[in-house]
């Protein structure tokens, strides 16, 4: 009789459920494979798209079970970002995922009709550079986790004066038809201004023109290199740093890959590879139902300073005590 009991109970449940369409919407949902876009600006930032893959897994995500992702890589090239997306767009997927201010603005622009969701894993400064309206306030189909690297450019030019007391030179490469480049350039001279700095700004239209830049600087035209965020910039970023050991200038960068990957001297920022991780949980919001714009876009949960001490002994700079005290990792070996 109990059994029975149970059982009529079980069929009232479901049978109610149908009635209101709740069952067949929650069957629905655990039977949903999930389409995620991935739009990569290059091989630079392929860290921050393994961050995100480790991030939704930890979140229960079951690649090729419940998510499937479409990567493409730009290899840098702006136009490829733009058809990409509006592949993705018109592919009618749940969302999509990119990294880089750069990369970021051209995937806004070709999302902005369809309203198709957007997260993004780094992108140096979404607001300084106008690209949305704020970090808390409500800003259409899209959230992330910004690098904070145009607004900790001063920061990072006070820890190079402090890291290398004698530098007074520097020689700062960036984009030159970047929103997030052009900001972060202002800030830059602002800062350097106040530091005693002396700063000449090297604006750059690919990959390549970065790197032919970097092979023209000597040592008596500047103290060091300063990396300033832009698609084409960090996409150079390898080429740069294996340019600048060679003529033994210090090449000062903002993410943490730039140091342990490229070589660079130093670096103060946080990693792709963090920055995609977090952004998980808030492609997990997005793909359950929150609409992007109403969740406020995140900043790094660290910032790091790293020395490379490799590079350090390649090119001739000794590190101070107070500076090897300072940091918060050490890498390679003096």
């Amino acid at each position: 009789m109990k059994t029975r009991m149970i059982q009529g109970a079980v069929f009232m449940t479901l049978a109610t459920a149908l009635w209101h369409g709740d069952f067949t919407a929650t069957v629905a949902a655990a039977s949903k494979v999930y389409q995620v876009g991935i739009v990569l600006p290059d091989d630079e930032w392929a860290s921050s798209v393994v961050g995100l893959k480790e991030g939704m897994k930890a979140l229960g995500y079951e690649e090729g079970k419940d998510i499937v992702y479409s990567l493409d890589n730009a290899k840098g090239d702006k136009t490829r970002v733009s058809e990409t997306a509006k592949k993705f767009v018109a592919d009618k997927l749940d969302a999509i995922y990119t990294v880089t201010n750069t990369a970021l603005k051209v995937v806004v622009e070709a999302t902005r009709a369809s309203k198709t969701p957007v997260v993004f894993g780094s992108a140096s400064g979404p607001v300084e550079s106008g690209l949305v309206q704020g970090y808390a306030t409500p800003n259409t189909h899209v959230t992330g986790v910004t690098s904070g690297s145009i607004e900790l450019v001063a920061k990072r030019l006070e820890i190079l004066k402090e890291v290398l007391p004698r530098a007074r030179k520097v020689a700062a490469i960036g984009d030159l038809e970047s929103d997030s480049s052009k900001a972060a350039f202002r800030l830059a001279e602002e800062t350097s201004h106040k530091l005693g700095l002396t700063l000449r700004e090297i604006q750059v239209r690919s990959k390549d023109e970065a790197i032919e830049a970097a092979k023209k600087l000597t040592r008596k035209e500047t103290d060091t290199i300063f990396l300033i965020p832009g698609l084409y910039s960090v996409s150079a970023v390898n080429g740069v740093a294996a340019q600048v050991r060679t003529t033994r200038i210090p090449f000062v960068v903002y993410q943490v890959e730039h140091v342990g990957i490229a070589g660079a001297l130093l670096s103060y920022g946080s990693s792709y590879y963090l920055d995609g991780k977090q952004s998980a949980s808030l492609l997990d919001k997005v793909l359950k139902g929150t609409q992007p714009g109403q969740l406020p876009i995140e900043r790094p949960k660290q910032h790091q300073l790293i020395l490379n001490l490799g590079t350090a002994k390649e090119i001739g700079v000794k590190f101070s005590p107070e500076a090897l005290s300072r940091a918060d990792q050490l890498v390679g070996k003096m």
